[in-house]
């Protein structure tokens, strides 16, 4: 253990490089002499005895997510313990993980409840008696940016903290008394806190809810019933499709469009029934699908080369041109791929849940094009474009795409084939006009209403560690001035440290302590 050196608050002000003043009957000292350190081990899985019908709580980094450590999800027994590297922790010990990918973000910290066991990524801090774990805990947590930029290890393959730098990281100690009224304090506001955030992710629930049941609505007709009742149509669905079928036509017979294959009349038996006016088709009856273009090493380079666009840059409604990569298209290729102002993108390949997620290219800037990871499609007029938008989004949330996708390696795929095939409402035009203006006007308020519940969650994680601040800084609760000082408690704990680790055939005797 290193040399017990410890800042009384009276000596310490404006001098002796602490992080900061700290109040009467407080001291600086280290995180290393609080108490006992203890490391952890694995117990050979080779062995099914150390494993099997396992009652010892052995803790890993996945059990960490709460402050609490009870229960943990592997288990092993006292034979495993007695015959490996494991070594029983005290109940009130402060676990830390000090090997972990998470640590790029976060330093997992806990307090034990019973007996347990670590794995090698944990170690675990028995404090002293006079020092509260949960207190030590909670400066951890406030201290977590400065334990991450402080005692990480350099040049290891999993993000790994420093043993030695993390016992040397300053620490400030309140006079016990004072401990527990700080943890009460703490305990106190951030059960407040945590109730606001669970209301606020409650709320951002009911927006996803709602965004989903609006998307419905508004390709069902359910979100123009009122509308319709006041508004009968001069031209019904089956006369715009009527119209897009003369109008493809007309492009074909003109050479200005590829003759589409001729696709199975649509069954409508199983679909539900449309609001008058409406009519069913084909996703392949009112548009244009493409597929991208595939890369290949030949494209990498040449004298065309354009921008396009991947599954990476295309969100539910939000293109990000924020990393675009470029190949080789010749001018054919690019009167092919080329996106103009309207054209619909949807993904390809993805995650069998966000298989079809689909943003609309809005931007007159030519030359962009676009992988085979993706699908185009483009909307023949007068078809409303934005509405067409509307009914994939839907269909996204309602995971028809789901049901039409092959999966190969966990990659869901929507080929061009199918996606041509799937049914397609078809509104009067001016319905659809009515659609997209209240549709759009309700993702407006909901997406607004978003913003400042993620603000105020955010506002909430900010206050968590201003009271974390406080508390440490000695101004969160009142000082006792009959308190003893914490340095004279540190003194006396030197000569008669606690121990840290329970002896391998002793634990039953532990228990009863």
């Amino acid at each position: 253990m290193m040399d017990m050196t410890v800042a009384p608050a009276e000596q310490e002000a404006g001098s002796g490089g602490w992080p900061w003043e700290l109040p009467a009957g407080w001291c600086w000292t280290y995180l290393g002499e609080l108490g006992a350190w203890t490391g952890g081990g694995t117990p050979s899985k080779a062995n099914k005895s150390f494993w099997s019908n396992g009652t010892v709580p052995w803790v890993s980094p996945k059990d960490m997510k709460a402050d609490i450590i009870g229960d943990t999800e592997d288990k092993i027994t006292i034979d495993a313990v007695e015959n490996s590297s494991a070594k029983y922790v005290r109940i009130a010990s402060v676990l830390m993980v000090l090997r972990s990918g998470i640590l790029r973000h976060s330093f997992p910290v806990a307090v034990t409840d019973r007996i347990v066991t670590l794995n090698q990524d944990l170690r675990a801090l028995t404090p002293f008696e006079g020092i509260d774990p949960t207190f030590v805990a909670r400066y951890l947590k406030f201290a977590t940016k400065r334990v991450l930029e402080d005692c990480s290890k350099d040049g290891t393959t999993v993000n790994s903290i420093e043993v030695s730098a993390l016992e040397r990281l300053p620490f400030p100690l309140a006079p016990l008394p004072e401990q527990h009224r700080v943890v009460n304090r703490l305990d106190a506001l951030f059960t407040e806190i945590s109730e606001g955030e669970a209301a606020l992710a409650e709320a951002r629930k009911g927006l996803e809810t709602f965004h989903r049941a609006l998307l419905k609505a508004a390709v069902t007709g359910e979100l123009t019933r009122d509308w319709r009742e006041k508004n009968k149509p001069v031209k019904t669905g089956h006369d715009l499709l009527a119209r897009i079928k003369a109008e493809r036509a007309a492009q074909t017979s003109k050479g200005r469009r590829k003759r589409m294959q001729d696709t199975e009349p649509l069954n409508t038996t199983d679909l539900p029934e449309l609001p008058e006016g409406w009519a069913w088709a084909l996703v392949a009856d009112v548009g244009s699908v493409q597929l991208g273009r595939q890369r290949a090493p030949q494209h990498h380079q040449g004298e065309n080369m354009h921008p396009y666009l991947r599954v990476a840059n295309v969100f539910e409604n939000r293109i990000d041109l924020n990393d675009v990569k470029e190949m080789n298209f010749s001018p054919a290729e690019l009167e092919t791929f080329e996106l103009t102002p309207g054209d619909i993108l949807l993904n390809e390949g993805q995650t069998p849940d966000l298989l079809g997620r689909s943003a609309m290219w809005r931007s007159a800037e030519r030359g962009f094009c676009f992988q085979n990871t993706l699908l185009r499609f483009r909307a023949i007029e007068p078809l409303e474009p934005e509405f067409c938008l509307l009914v994939f989004r839907h269909y996204l949330h309602a995971k028809r795409f789901k049901r039409e996708s092959q999966i190969t390696t966990n990659i869901a795929h929507l080929s061009s084939g199918r996606f041509s095939t799937i049914e397609f409402p078809v509104p009067p035009i001016e319905e659809q006009k009515e659609i997209v203006r209240l549709t759009q006007h309700g993702l407006a308020s909901a997406a607004d209403t978003r913003i400042l519940l993620d603000s105020q969650l955010s506002d909430a994680a900010r206050l968590h560690q201003a009271i974390l601040k406080s508390a440490f800084e000695g101004t969160l609760v009142p000082q006792d001035p009959a308190d003893e000082p914490a340095s004279v408690v540190l003194a006396h704990l030197k000569a008669a440290p606690s121990r840290a680790t329970i002896p391998r055939r002793g634990r039953k005797r532990a228990v009863r302590e």
